[in-house]
């Protein structure tokens, strides 16, 4: 084993140019989704440069020499995802560079070091070849005239390799690549579209990006052999629990209030239980440091120069100062602030009666961020409002607004903190003014400025696209909120309901199977007997909302053809009795939807077909987007 240190801008290095890490054959697919693609682009920018981004373990042959024109391809055993997500990361930078930009800045084509910047980003995705004879040896491919070597190479599995190559091709680094078909609709693609949409489109904004990823940290090792590589990976893949923010920010915080301020350390000991008690999970504490300090800056007692706002690089730091400030004060502050945020975190657990039910569908959508601006406003006193009893109305608006950002993906995830500061201070000056607070100022201040949401028609186009394969999460919340709302409910189990193992007893069904190998019932009836046209239409529709439902238990259904899916029956579910098949009552099921003039439902149609995935996917849209518009919309 030889580990080393690296940034990956020498792990990927263009001095003699001859490393490259491609997949074995044998690896899986690219997995990764959004919620991961956003979590890097937040890693990248909430941090310090030099961020450390894990180990990268491959297999070399040690006993080969090289000579000076000679290709050392690692094999990946740990890291694809990450080198692949980087590399497309890359892919849309330079497009941006090399096309976008310098449309703009014409001028740039005589910068020597746009020149260099452009040509460090080529080196680092591919590098051209000389080789002698026709065979070409795995991992070197011809584009046009030209022999190439990618750097990064991802898995051959489900057309991953292919799609990377037309990327490249895209962007104009390689000359020719042919179109793999339905190419768009995979997450090769869509990964770099998303970070096509998501990274800036300034000169200096990409430059700032562009350094931060060469100074990613990665600790590179390299074994001999596949069995010694695969033992290392699962010798490093289990670990202990670290210590955490929370943790180190105790100890200080203890010791201080011994040391400075008299207070029994014991005491304080019984004291920080309670506070650890409001914030049951590891996440929801290391969440909570990060929004006390963004939701109460404003105050002077807790400002800390020159930090705009707390990170997960810089939230020890900040503490460590407020403790050497006032720790008695610091220490006060949490225990009254961690009971308001536990009534965030856990709704259903306090008495909240009118605003439980909204809190648990704010939850469901996922809008931790608004979390900063809920905490101060709980915070403050009744006398402060126009009309006291305007929390409802605000959570719904936060709904709206998360789900619809949730949706589209916009404001891009790591503006939000800075949005909710941003809501925060107008509302603070508001009252510093002497004037109260009014849903209407609010609700003005959320839908504008910085935060700004995306439009309707954005919205509808993300909803009518593959909401499952973009943010599955979300397309669980949209099917669970369409019942919800339906009319004629015969059947109505809870939804969100989950068993001794944490997860939901209802998961999402796919009606047009997602599976590889689609089977001959649903060729036949979905694409007529020609098997490259379901093919296509699985392509394109199997992962929007008009294919989707909720199933209490999907194995049952599976791959099985529409008629026997179609009809009801009973499975007991880990101690739950749940109906299945699309005729139990479900108000999803009953959403009615035409083709060819006729109204069907999934309950009720004959058949399913693309116009059938199509219509519903429409009607189903349409009544979302009638659920989360605003009131001026």
């Amino acid at each position: 084993m030889k580990p080393s240190e690296f940034t990956f801008s020498s792990l990927i290095g263009i001095e003699g140019n001859q490393w490259h890490y491609h997949i074995p054959r044998f690896q899986r697919e690219y997995i990764w989704r959004k919620h991961n693609w956003s979590k890097l682009l937040e890693d990248i920018y909430d941090n310090d440069p030099g961020h450390y981004m894990g180990s990268v373990i491959c297999v070399h042959d040690a006993t080969v020499e090289l000579s000076p024109s000679d290709e050392f391809i690692y094999e990946v055993v740990d890291g694809q995802q990450r080198l692949t997500t980087i590399s497309l990361l890359l892919a849309a930078i330079y497009y941006k560079l090399s096309k976008e930009v310098v449309e703009k800045k014409p001028e740039l084509k005589q910068d020597d070091d746009y020149i260099i910047k452009l040509n460090s980003i080529r080196q680092r995705l591919i590098k051209k070849v000389s080789l002698t004879g026709n065979k070409l040896p795995w991992g070197v491919f011809k584009s046009g005239k030209t022999t190439y070597c990618l750097r990064v190479q991802p898995s051959t599995q489900e057309n991953n390799l292919d799609d990377y190559q037309y990327v490249l091709k895209e962007v104009g680094i390689l000359p020719e690549m042919p179109y793999p078909r339905n190419c768009g609709n995979r997450r090769i693609y869509r990964t770099y579209r998303y970070f096509y949409n998501h990274i800036s489109n300034d000169l200096d904004g990409l430059y700032d990006l562009l350094d931060r990823i060469y100074k990613l940290a990665f600790i590179h090792i390299s074994e001999a052999s596949q069995s010694k590589a695969f033992l290392l990976f699962e010798t490093l893949n289990y670990r202990g629990v670290p210590l955490s923010a929370i943790d180190i920010i105790k100890n200080k915080m203890l010791a201080t209030l011994d040391s400075k301020h008299g207070v029994n350390i014991e005491e304080s000991y019984d004291s920080w239980q309670k506070i650890l008690d409001n914030l049951p999970n590891d996440s929801d504490q290391d969440r909570f440091l990060r929004h006390f300090y963004n939701a109460f800056k404003y105050n002077p007692d807790i400002k800390i120069e020159r930090i705009t706002r707390a990170t997960r690089s810089n939230v020890i730091n900040i503490y460590e100062n407020l403790i050497k400030k006032n720790a008695k004060y610091i220490f006060d502050e949490f225990t009254t602030k961690s009971e308001i945020y536990n009534q965030l975190i856990e709704p259903e657990g306090n008495e909240f009666n009118s605003l439980t039910t909204p809190l648990v569908d704010l939850e469901r959508i996922g809008a931790v961020p608004s979390y900063i601006f809920l905490l101060y406003l709980f915070s403050l006193d009744s006398d402060k409002f126009a009309d006291p009893h305007i929390f409802e109305k605000i959570i719904n608006l936060l709904s709206k607004y998360y789900f619809r950002r949730n949706v589209t993906d916009y404001p891009n995830t790591r503006d939000l903190d800075a949005i909710n500061i941003d809501l925060v201070e107008q509302c603070q000056s508001q009252i510093e003014k002497g004037n109260k607070l009014s849903y209407e100022f609010i609700s003005s201040a959320v839908l504008s400025g910085r935060g700004r949401p995306s439009s309707i028609g954005e919205m509808r186009n993300a909803l009518s696209d593959s909401l499952y394969e973009n943010n599955e999460y979300m397309a669980r919340y949209a099917l669970a909120k369409l019942d919800e709302v339906s009319h004629s409910r015969e059947y109505s189990p809870n939804l969100w309901a989950r068993n001794e193992k944490d997860l939901y007893v209802w998961t999402i069904e796919h009606v047009f199977p997602q599976g590889r190998n689609i089977p001959e019932d649903w060729v036949q009836m979905i694409g007529n007997g020609d098997a490259d046209l379901a093919k296509d239409i699985q392509d394109n529709w199997v992962h929007c909302l008009g294919n989707l439902t909720l199933s209490g238990y999907n194995s049952r259904l599976s791959n099985q053809s529409f008629q026997k899916k179609q009809g009801k029956s009973t499975a007991n579910v880990f101690g739950n009795k749940i109906q299945i098949g699309y005729q139990n009552g479900l108000a999803l099921n009953n959403i009615e939807f035409k083709v060819e003039e006729h109204l069907s439902s999934l309950a009720t149609s004959q058949e399913w077909k693309k116009e059938h995935i199509e219509s519903r996917n429409h009607e189903m849209v349409e009544m979302l987007i009638n659920l989360f518009k605003f009131d001026n919309e």
